[in-house]
């Protein structure tokens, strides 16, 4: 039977709620990558726990982004050293939602559109989550699938003008420079959006 998913891989790396659900089968962290979130300088609590709703059970999630992708390699190298073996990583990119005409319609209608979970293309996710697997790079975590290979060349390959094409990307026009700026601003500190299962149990 073949292998979907990029199980084969130590860090893998997808879009959105619908891509964790397929590369996250078997991995023991989650890292979500939102750079510019839509509540970007309020408070993030609610949207953490309503990512941590639509993710797969089982495994830590952690935010990441692209101040904090050094925290995201020590957490691995910790779980790893906990573990006695390696710890598979899926490294999300949230990606951007724009409502299509249906949604609006189920939206006044107090109902959820039926469609699938297919964020469009964020220059700052793609960055963000290739910061993160360069990081994991960095500390010897480089299995990774084509897929995160691409991601982290993205970032490595445009390291000198991240900051500038994410300030000057379509979520952040839309955000305005105060909160765009705001996101950008978040400290290095690792946030654990949930806790792994083995954690709960601890």
């Amino acid at each position: 039977m073949r292998e979907r998913g990029q199980q084969q891989y130590q860090v893998r790396f997808g879009w959105g709620v619908a891509g964790a659900h397929r590369v996250a089968i078997g991995a023991h962290l989650v890292v979500w990558v939102d750079v510019l979130p839509a509540g970007a300088g309020g408070d993030h609590a609610a949207d953490h726990r309503a990512v941590a709703r639509q993710l797969p059970a089982g495994a830590e999630v952690v935010a990441g982004h692209l101040a904090n992708a050094a925290a995201v390699a020590e957490r691995v190298t910790s779980l790893q050293a906990d573990r006695g073996d390696r710890c598979v990583v899926a490294v999300i990119a949230a990606g951007t939602h724009h409502a299509h005409s249906g949604e609006d319609v189920a939206e006044a209608a107090g109902e959820s559109a039926d469609v699938p979970d297919a964020p469009d293309f964020a220059v700052e996710d793609l960055l963000g989550a290739g910061a993160v697997i360069d990081a994991l790079s960095a500390v010897g975590i480089d299995h990774s699938s084509p897929e995160a290979a691409a991601a982290c060349a993205a970032y490595t390959g445009l390291r000198r003008a991240v900051k500038h094409l994410v300030t000057a990307s379509e979520a952040a026009r839309e955000l305005g420079p105060e909160r765009a700026n705001a996101a950008l601003a978040v400290g290095p500190e690792l946030v654990t959006i949930r806790p792994g299962e083995h954690s709960a149990r601890a």
